[in-house]
């Protein structure tokens, strides 16, 4: 995200150093303004490795695209922050998930809704929703499940028990955003055993959830109430993490 800057800093401190050395142990008093030459030369040296601990101890390496889209207030789980809407395109009601990886190394995550009975609908007769999906080093993207909206329900807001779970095989690796989400609860997930299967999945209701949170999920209005039968789930990576990842 900041290489060249962090390169130029380096540069520029080099060369800053090299002036206070000089100014400090090989001019002489005679030279034009030696004592300011010294006091320049030392707040430079200061200012540029203050700005590189910053940099590279700090700083983000990679911006916050969740805040942008959803702003500050999202979810995490261990590492992966996330946030669910619900929106109309056009006639078509469609659950997101948008999340990033705040690092370095992939994941596998689980994202899981328990809506009311008489909800929004995938399929008839479903009920818990599982968002499984894998999700590389650093990336921001975004799972698409088209959805139906009952008359009755569209323009009201509905409550939701949301909880999380991350894995990650190769161990978390280097913080690249700090910006940590709010807890949502969790989930067990026997992640050795069954392959990992990604998709949006319907599971039983008797899926034990572990400190869930109630999330408010507003219904669009002049939407679809019925399903189609080609309701398909969609991953679309939005921007990817540094290539090292």
């Amino acid at each position: 995200m900041h290489e060249k800057r962090n390169f130029g800093l380096v540069l520029l401190l080099a060369a800053a150093f090299i002036w206070a050395i000089a100014a400090w142990l090989f001019m002489r008093d005679e030279a034009p303004l030696l004592v300011h030459q010294r006091i320049v030369a030392t707040f430079l040296v200061l200012g540029f490795a203050g700005w590189l601990v910053y940099a590279f101890n700090f700083e983000d390496k990679l911006p916050d695209h969740l805040n942008d889209t959803v702003g500050p207030m999202y979810y995490e789980a261990d590492g992966i922050s996330f946030f669910p809407m619900l929106k109309a395109h056009g006639r078509q009601a469609v659950l997101s998930v948008y999340y990033q990886n705040r690092f370095e190394n992939p994941a596998e995550v689980i994202v899981h809704l328990r809506p009311p009975a008489d909800s929004f609908v995938v399929r008839p007769g479903m009920q818990d929703l599982h968002f499984a999906f894998r999700c590389s080093g650093g990336d921001y993207g975004v799972i698409y499940q088209p959805v139906a909206i009952p008359e009755h329900l569209q323009g009201e807001v509905i409550e939701v028990l949301l909880a999380a779970a991350s894995y990650y095989p190769r161990s978390h690796g280097a913080r690249l955003r700090k910006h940590a989400g709010m807890p949502c609860g969790s989930l067990y997930v026997d992640w050795g055993g069954a392959a990992f299967k990604t998709g949006v999945h319907e599971v039983s209701g008797e899926v034990k959830l572990r400190n869930p949170v109630v999330f408010h999920l507003a219904m669009p209005t002049e939407v679809m109430p019925g399903v189609t039968g080609a309701e398909v789930w969609k991953q679309q990576q939005i921007q990817a993490g540094p290539a090292l990842a």
